[in-house]
Parts: C-alpha cells; structure tokens; sequence
C-alpha cells in the first residue's frame, strides 16, 4: 500500500480546509502530475491545469485550478531532500483534495494484464475510478500495467497510455480513452510520426515494441503480454521516446534553477 505522506481537502465555495476526502467514485476528475528536484519542479504543470480547468467546465464546477493554488496547498514541512513524488488533485462540485505520495520506480522487466474493459466516460480523466482500483490490488503495479481493451481493440492503461511502433510509425488507439498529458506532449514534439488507427489484439504480433507513456510511468518498453505470447522484438523507439522526455526533464530542472 502507498504512503499518502500529504493529503488536505477544501471545501469548494470557500476554499475552508475540511477533513480529507479521496473523492473516487464520486462525479468530478482528477490529474496526477509528477514533481521533481529540491524545490521540487511540477512536470508539464501548464497543460495539467488547461486540461483539468477545460474538463471542469464539462462537469460545470465552479472553479479554476492556478499555481498559486497548488504551490500554497503544498506549503508543508515534508522534511523531502529530493522530490520524485506523484502531486494527485481532485475534484467534484463540493470538494477539491490533494495528495503526494512517493513515485514508484519501474523495474526494466515489465509486463501487462489484459482486460476487457472500457471506463465510462473514456475521453475523461473522471473519478468513477473504483473498480480500477481494485484490479490493481492484484498486480505488482512496480512491474506490471493493465491494459484495457473493448470489442477487441486496446485503448490505455490503468495509469498509462499506449504507443504501439511499426513501419517507422508510432501507432496510438483511435477512440474511447483519455488523451494524457505525457502523451500530448510527445504528439506535439514529433507529429509526423504518430498515426491514429483502431489496435487489434490479434494483431498485436504485428507490432515490435509496445510503449506506456504517463506522469507516474515515465516512459516504458514492455518486455511481454505472456497471456498472448507477445515478447518485445526491439527497444528503438523506447530508447527515442526515453531520449526526448529526459530532455524535457533536464531542461525543466535547468529552468529551475536558472530562476533560483
């Protein structure tokens, strides 16, 4: 079980700190952002609150998320020397809470679970998120990802998106899942190589590396989907994908401290 080492909840109208409330299975979104260095750095922090603001605005809260916001929340003495944690905010029409806890380190060797399932309102990162939760219970979250699929086509990961690599071309589901920050960014850094198409599951021998992209993951080549008896042929594109987002994070920590 993960240590929550911060959690605070607010209550919307006023912004008055009241008892903490995850949220899950209630009706509203959330965003989880990577932190980073001594201060620390929020990763891609711009595009987490335009994207969490412009689903707001779906669900019709009465809010707007801001940096000064978040920066106050997080005034607490952690006593973190170095951070590479996970900042989680939520929200619904009554309550917006934060939590941090310690990102996990993916191991090389990672695998995948299948599943058919497909989350309601795909398109968004809502909070009707329970019964994710719970198949998560029963993997090794350090080494393993669950994969969703519906009608025979794969759409994300539990905490991930997917990248598929085949003739020179980064493959991405078409429909029916959450566009999420890192993989925006890795659209708008290299757009002549991505292609949208449906992903068969019986076609996935067609396809020599499998990618997951997120805030939590990183970037990572997955080793085997043994249930289907699909092992990595290459890490190319892995290693390409692992080249540009470790550039982003050396120039937003280079940032930082030019600033300092």
């Amino acid at each position: 079980m993960e240590k929550i080492l911060l959690k605070k909840s607010y209550q919307l109208n006023n912004l008055k700190k009241i008892k903490y409330d995850h949220l899950w299975g209630t009706k509203g979104i959330f965003t989880t952002i990577r932190l980073i260095g001594n201060l620390p750095n929020y990763i891609l922090l711009s595009d987490h609150i335009k994207k969490f603001n412009k689903s707001i605005k779906i669900f019709k809260i009465d809010f707007i998320l801001s940096k000064d916001f978040l920066f106050k929340a997080l005034q607490s003495n952690l006593n973190i020397k170095k951070y590479d944690h996970l900042l989680r905010i939520a929200i619904n029409k009554k309550k917006i809470s934060i939590s941090l806890r310690k990102r996990q380190k993916p191991n090389k060797k990672f695998s995948v679970v299948l599943k058919n399932y497909q989350r309601s309102l795909p398109n968004l990162k809502n909070l009707k998120y329970k019964k994710i939760l719970n198949m998560q219970k029963n993997i090794n979250m350090k080494n393993e990802e669950i994969i969703f699929y519906n009608k025979g086509k794969l759409l994300e990961g539990s905490t991930t998106n997917i990248i598929l690599y085949s003739n020179d071309k980064f493959i991405i589901p078409s429909k029916n899942y959450y566009v999420g920050i890192t993989l925006s960014y890795f659209i708008k850094k290299m757009p002549s190589l991505f292609l949208v198409k449906d992903i068969s599951l019986d076609q996935l021998s067609l396809y020599k590396e499998i990618i997951l992209v997120g805030s939590g993951k990183g970037v990572i080549s997955i080793a085997s989907i043994k249930s289907i008896n699909w092992y990595r042929s290459s890490t190319m594109m892995y290693k390409k994908l692992l080249k540009v987002y470790d550039k982003l994070l050396k120039e937003l920590n280079l940032k930082l401290i030019i600033l300092i």
